[in-house]
């Protein structure tokens, strides 16, 4: 039962982001920015999230991965708590961002800071609902492999997000810098 949940809700991601990357095409909006970080770093961490959501697609499809540590089973339940609280922080993150989603730095001028509804909780919810879901990758499947991506793509986004903050310092100036004082990077972090 639990394997269908985890297999819908990552079908569920890809099509999400299917649908932002159909509808940045068809609207001409910019959907890849200047990475943050060297360009080296920032496909590795993306390619780190790959190999997290292959092992969350691998407990989806029940393919039994034998990993560092058998787990208690209850540890499947809360794997999938944040699986799902993961992607519930995602979905209203992304459709928060609406066309203001870039994967990198912005060039365009027509974006707006965000700083209400989920973003008024983290200021990087977007990050912190992928970081809820790569956990869970590593909870279904406590494999060394699975473990050491989630780390590093955590440790890798981090910096993304240090030198976006720097970035939106720039952009947005005081207001921005208002917006950290009163909402944390992560949640209580």
């Amino acid at each position: 039962m639990i394997a269908i949940i985890v297999l819908i809700i990552f079908l569920s991601l890809i099509l999400m982001i299917a649908s932002v990357i159909t509808r940045a095409i068809f609207k001409k909006q910019q959907l890849i920015g200047r990475p943050p970080i060297p360009v080296l770093f920032f496909v590795l961490a993306k390619m780190l999230v790959v190999v997290n959501l292959t092992f969350l697609l691998l407990k989806g499809l029940n393919v039994n991965i034998y990993g560092i540590i058998v787990l208690p089973g209850y540890f499947e339940f809360i794997a999938l708590t944040f699986l799902i609280t993961g992607t519930v922080v995602l979905f209203l993150s992304t459709f928060k961002l609406n066309k203001d989603l870039v994967f990198g730095l912005s060039s365009s001028e027509n974006h707006k800071l965000q700083t209400n509804g989920i973003y008024s909780v983290s200021r990087h919810p977007f990050y912190l609902g992928f970081i809820f879901i790569l956990f869970s990758s590593c909870l279904f499947n406590p494999h060394y492999l699975n473990i050491l991506a989630f780390t590093g793509s955590w440790i890798i986004h981090h910096f993304i997000m240090i030198k976006e903050e720097q970035y939106l310092s720039l952009q947005y100036g005081e207001e921005y810098l208002q917006y950290t004082k009163r909402v944390k990077r992560y949640i209580i972090l």
